[in-house]
């Protein structure tokens, strides 16, 4: 990226007031995060998705269906509750909003975990998987076997997706 001369950085610097870093502007975002004392101790309830676990940590998204929080818990942490996370638990989080300065990212970090049962996104899959094994859709004789060779191939992809020129 090419540096602005000296008189245009300067102009832009005078119009628009200070001009930071990307690590100097995390650091004030997560300034005001860790200092908002109504982000602190927040209680939630949502629908566990999208979960993986390292050695160090659990990541996983809670969603109510219209919104979604990411949310990391320490394994350490996870090890010593009783609780059984799986996508599709429904439960309440007590814990802290985090601003991950290095990433750029905001995630629930929750020291309590309760789970509530299974959550309303899991029963409405249940639902269509058994309405569709009554239909027969899982049946070994309804299943077809691809063509070798087909004739037509679709693409599903953005306007501005390098995808449609590295076909």
């Amino acid at each position: 990226m090419a540096e602005a001369p000296d008189t245009e950085r300067q102009a832009v610097e005078s119009e628009a007031g200070e001009v930071l870093s990307v690590s100097q502007l995390n650091d004030r975002i997560a300034s005001v995060v860790e200092d908002t004392s109504a982000l602190n101790g927040v209680r939630c309830i949502g629908e566990v998705t999208d979960l993986h676990q390292n050695s160090t940590a659990l990541y996983f998204t809670l969603t109510d269906g219209d919104a979604e929080l990411p949310c990391m818990l320490w394994a350490n942490r996870y090890q010593k509750m009783d609780a059984d996370l799986e996508d599709g638990t429904e439960v309440i989080l007590e814990g802290d909003i985090d601003y991950w300065t290095e990433g750029g990212k905001i995630d629930l970090k929750p020291w309590e975990v309760i789970v509530v049962g299974d959550g309303d996104q899991a029963a409405a899959v249940e639902r269509l998987r058994s309405e569709l094994e009554e239909r027969g859709w899982f049946d070994d004789e309804q299943k077809q076997r691809p063509p070798a060779f087909p004739e037509r191939v679709g693409v599903v992809t953005s306007l501005r997706g390098d995808a449609r020129y590295d076909i």
